[in-house]
């Protein structure tokens, strides 16, 4: 990620004003402190950059303990400041639970008391309270940060639920459609098993495909159940017309027999329209054109919803993550972006599954 480098070169400049103020001109007596301040600037710069709970707690240690026993009036750390100012917002970004918070805690400490210095000045004790001001910031936008991040994961999962609930109601819809077809052709074939074998024997075939039909279905989206949904009809292609009659701009084209496709993927295919001129309406006022071809093979139906506007700007998307798991749980795939001579484009593929029939 690109903030990795840039902290990775932030540290390098600390690093070079830090040996610039005498990292490793430390007298005679004492050559283990150069040494000893280059570890409190690679400690939080590998828990900063690698985050990790116990080596943050390490980093915290060795840079505190260096300030307690350093027996030079070192300058002030900018690098290792810098380096545990990374540790602390990516450890608060991090943390599960309020058992994070001691080392959270921890790492303030380090960080407030890097400036502290022997004799302690006013210049140090300034420092200090700077420090201490950038660490209640950093917890602050952190703590904002995660906000927005709860916020969207609940109306992902939102947009999600509501997705499954549909996808029970229409489930529903689709085992009844064909369990009512095998009923009536069951109680046709039963009064005509005597008379005309032959036409209840076709009866009884067409009873074993709308099984397997609805079988297929039940495969298809018994993972996207919910116990609770209330029951609604189910949209399918021709129910796409009035959508389009509704958009003065958009223009349809069917390409293939859309009779026969399975309930599932014709109210898919209804729902990627319906999304689709949703959204143009709302980020597309500009565009003069839209176009939806819906084109059919014994394979696939593919769904394409094109309009001339400027490309949207990237949004919260949660309706496309709608489209998307409806999509995927029906074993196709969906991407929409700007086209090829410019709008926006939602291109749709769905298996009809006749292939496996």
């Amino acid at each position: 990620m690109l903030w990795r480098y840039g902290a990775i070169a932030a540290l390098i400049a600390a690093a070079f004003v830090d040996w610039y103020y005498g990292l490793f001109r430390s007298p005679g007596l004492y050559p283990w402190t150069g040494w000893a301040a280059l570890a409190c600037i690679l400690l939080p710069a590998f828990a900063w950059l690698r985050p990790n709970r116990a080596l943050a707690a390490v980093a915290a240690t060795a840079c505190f303990t260096y300030t307690l026993v350093n027996p030079l009036e070192k300058e002030f750390g900018l690098a290792e400041s810098l380096a545990l100012t990374g540790v602390l917002a990516v450890t608060t970004y991090r943390a599960k639970s309020w058992r994070d918070a001691p080392l959270i805690a921890w790492i303030v400490i380090a960080l407030v008391t890097q400036p502290v210095r022997y004799p302690l000045g006013s210049t140090e004790l300034t420092l200090a309270m700077g420090l201490l001001v950038v660490a209640i910031g950093v917890l602050a936008l952190v703590g904002y940060l995660r906000l927005l991040g709860n916020a969207r994961e609940k109306q992902v999962a939102a947009v999600k639920a509501e997705q499954k609930a549909e996808f029970a109601r229409d489930l529903h819809d689709f085992v009844g459609h064909h369990i009512t077809g095998m009923v009536v052709l069951a109680q046709g074939a039963s009064r005509i098993v005597e008379r005309n074998p032959a036409q209840a024997k076709q009866a009884l075939d067409r009873i074993d495909e709308a099984g397997g039909e609805a079988m297929a279905a039940m495969r298809r989206m018994i993972g996207m159940l919910r116990d609770d949904a209330p029951v609604a009809p189910v949209a399918g292609i021709v129910d796409i017309e009035p959508l389009i009659e509704a958009e003065p701009r958009a223009t349809l084209a069917i390409d293939g027999d859309t009779g026969d496709l399975p309930l599932e993927v014709a109210s898919s295919v209804h729902r990627v329209v319906m999304e689709s001129l949703t959204n143009i309406r709302k980020h597309a006022q500009e565009a003069t054109k839209v176009d939806v071809r819906i084109q059919t093979t014994p394979d696939w139906v593919t769904v394409k919803v094109s309009n001339d506007g400027r490309p949207a700007r990237p949004g919260n998307g949660f309706g496309l993550i709608g489209l998307t798991e409806r999509v995927q749980a029906l074993g196709g795939r969906i991407k929409a972006g700007p086209g090829i001579d410019g709008g926006w484009v939602v291109d749709a593929a769905l298996p009809t599954g006749k292939a496996t029939a």
